[in-house]
């Protein structure tokens, strides 16, 4: 009897375990999903005026020095979040030469970026590696 129960128990606690680890990876599936789906393309995101899209294709193509430049030229007309969007393609664009500047940048995006922003999965990405 004694044996019986035993493997009742063994099967118990076995059938209790693998519902635990199929609820467990349920939910951490779910979280990434919430997360890519928040993700947003970038030309979706809001900031950037029509005019300045051909002069920023034409930065962008131009490399991580015309970037910035454009950056620094056009910072006042360009509005988050596609501002800080577009600093942190600068930021994966210049980490290779530059990486304290990398880190700079991200540092200024991350602190004006709220947790309700359509760029805070990004920034929460990036961030082991820019802090």
């Amino acid at each position: 009897m004694k044996v019986v129960i035993s493997i009742l128990i063994a099967l118990g606690l076995f059938y209790a375990a693998k519902n635990l680890m199929g609820k467990y990876d349920e939910i951490t599936k779910k979280g990434r999903g919430e997360i890519t789906a928040a993700a947003v393309a970038p030309v979706q995101l809001t900031g950037l005026p029509e005019r300045l899209e051909p002069l920023l294709a034409d930065a962008q193509r131009s490399g991580h020095q015309a970037f910035k430049a454009f950056l620094d030229r056009y910072r006042t007309a360009i509005q988050d979040p596609r501002l800080g969007d577009l600093q942190l393609d600068y930021i994966l664009a210049v980490s290779r030469s530059n990486l304290s500047e990398a880190r700079q940048v991200f540092a200024e995006v991350q602190a004006r970026t709220p947790l309700s922003s359509p760029l805070y999965p990004r920034v929460k990405r990036l961030a082991n590696s820019y802090q």
